[in-house]
This record gives C-alpha cells, sequence and structure tokens, in this order.
C-alpha cells in the first residue's frame, strides 16, 4: 500500500516537473520565437512591397502601352479628318472658283442673250413691217365659195367687184394678181378659203375697201367680207381678239382694230391695248366675262421671259 502511494506521488512529482520544465523553457523559447515571427514579418512585408511596386511597375507600363496605344489613334484620327478638311477646303475653295467663273458666264451669257433678243425682237419688228408693206395693195375677201372662179380668178374677182359694190363697168381695177389662201383645200363642210386680190395701185384698193365697209355685200345671196391683207403675225394677234370683240359687241360697246391692237371707247374714255391679254384682263377688272389668252405670240415664251428677268445668283 505504501508503496502504491509512493508510486503515484511520484508519477504527479514528475509530470509537476515536466510541466514547469516545459513552461519554463516555452518562457526562456519565447523571445526567440517572437524574433523569428518578427522575421517573419518583416520579410512578409519587404516581399508584399517588392510584389506592390512590380504591380504598380507594370500597371505604370500596361498604361503608358494603352496611353501611347490611343494617343498614336488619336493623331491618326486627327491627321486623317486634318485631310479631309484640307481636301474639303481646296474643294470648296475649286467650287467657289468655278461658281465665280460660271457667275461671270452665266452674266455674260444672260446680256449676249438679251441682245440677242433684241436684235430678234428689232429683226422680227422689220419683216413684219416689211410683210406688210409687201401686202399694202392686197385686199382679202372672206366668204366666197370654193370652185366658182371658173378658169381665171382675176377675172372673176374683177367681175365680182363691179357687180356687188355697184362700180362703173369701164372703171379700170388694175388688179395684178388674185388667188386663194396658201393653204388646203377645205372639206364640203368646211368655210372657203379667203381670195387675196392685189391691185396696182393702193388707192384704187382703198377706194374698194372703202365702198364694201359702206353696206352689207353679198355674192349670190351669201355674205361676203372684205379686209386689209394683214402680214402673219398681225393677222394672228387680231385672231386673238376675237371672244373680246364678241363680248363687246353684247354691250354694245364701240372699239376698232388698228393692226394688232384695240381701241375701245369706254364710256370713261378711249383707251388702246397693245395685245388681246392686256384688254382681256381689262374687260375682268370691269366685270366682263371673257377667256384670257396665253403669253403674246410675239413673245418668245415665258421661259426666256424668266431668264431675262432672272438675276446672276449669288
Amino acid at each position: 500500500m505504501s508503496v502504491q502511494i509512493f508510486s503515484v506521488t511520484c508519477r504527479k512529482t514528475l509530470t509537476l516537473s515536466l510541466f514547469v520544465f516545459f513552461f519554463f523553457y516555452f518562457l526562456l523559447s519565447l523571445p526567440e520565437m517572437l524574433k523569428d515571427i518578427k522575421m517573419e514579418l518583416q520579410s512578409f512585408r519587404t516581399e508584399s512591397k517588392q510584389d506592390m511596386l512590380k504591380i504598380r511597375e507594370e500597371l505604370k507600363q500596361d498604361m503608358r502601352v494603352e496611353l501611347a496605344l490611343l494617343k498614336t489613334e488619336v493623331y491618326q484620327s486627327i491627321s486623317a479628318n486634318t485631310e479631309k478638311a484640307n481636301t474639303l477646303e481646296r474643294k470648296l475653295t475649286e467650287a467657289e472658283t468655278r461658281i465665280a467663273e460660271a457667275e461671270k458666264l452665266n452674266a455674260a451669257m444672260k446680256d449676249a442673250i438679251i441682245k440677242v433678243m433684241e436684235n430678234y425682237k428689232s429683226i422680227q419688228r422689220k419683216m413684219t413691217d416689211l410683210e406688210g408693206r409687201s401686202r399694202r395693195n392686197n385686199i382679202r375677201l372672206y366668204g366666197v365659195p370654193e370652185g366658182v372662179e371658173g378658169e381665171s380668178m382675176p377675172q372673176f374677182v374683177e367681175d365680182l367687184l363691179k357687180k356687188a359694190l355697184s362700180l362703173p363697168q369701164d372703171m379700170r381695177l388694175r388688179i395684178q394678181r388674185a388667188h386663194r389662201a396658201l393653204t388646203g383645200k377645205p372639206g364640203q363642210n368646211a368655210p372657203p378659203r379667203s381670195i387675196i386680190i392685189n391691185f396696182q395701185e393702193y388707192i384704187c384698193k382703198e377706194d374698194i375697201l372703202k365702198r364694201a365697209w359702206a353696206g352689207k355685200v353679198e355674192y349670190e345671196g351669201q355674205h361676203i367680207l372684205f379686209d386689209h391683207d394683214y402680214a402673219t403675225e398681225v393677222a394672228q394677234k387680231r385672231r386673238e381678239y376675237g371672244n373680246i370683240k364678241r363680248a363687246l359687241k353684247e354691250k354694245g360697246v364701240r372699239f376698232q382694230t388698228p393692226l394688232d391692237k384695240i381701241r375701245i371707247h369706254w364710256d370713261t374714255g378711249v383707251r388702246t391695248y397693245g395685245s388681246a391679254r392686256e384688254a382681256a384682263l381689262e374687260l375682268r377688272k370691269r366685270g366682263y366675262t371673257v377667256q384670257l389668252p396665253g403669253a403674246d405670240s410675239t413673245d418668245l415664251g415665258p421661259e426666256m421671259e424668266h431668264l431675262l428677268r432672272a438675276t446672276v445668283w449669288q
């Protein structure tokens, strides 16, 4: 029993001694361990710092590369845009130069066209005047049926005039030529062609017209009309007054048509109009219902009139 107690006591004492030994050993080793931990921490800090520096350098390098690439792209884009701007500027300068040249050419062409048109109208007026003078001794006879003239138109006309106008049989009319208007023969129900009569003397022609206009003239029961043989342009302008003359006749307004004009005797006074359009506009203002004619037959057309009025583009 005593031996067992001793044995237990010895084991406890040994265990306690070992514990005390290891405890003091730990206390003695603690500074060294702390030193090792501190060194490890310092080493870790150093390595971490180096890693951070390395990462920072790598980031800097990457940023430098990216910035360099971006800078290159920006420079290239700027260069391309600069070249485009320079190209556009050159083209704009060239376009401005061409436009300026075109404006000069346009102005010169406009002046030339105006001059040509003025000359054309002057020549046209002279030609109309010459044509009118060449027809000065002519009379137009309207309403004579086709085919009644027989073999000789001059002889037929002379006999017709003496009979219809009650002229002396021995009166010399001095008819040089007489023929139908130089157009195609009309159809069965179409109006007959007019007869153009050329007199040797103007006085004789005027005397015939005066007698014919003094009253109603008939040939075999049909009404026939006498008029001057107007130039083509004048005749065209006179035809344009047709609607206007009918409207005036319906209202009992007196009018006259000297050559290519119309003279209207209004209650407010006499006015002369140079074209059917001008007269029609006046009639419309006064409450008449008349068709408005187109441009004057002597005009060169609205396009040319617009060209004359146009100014050089700026």
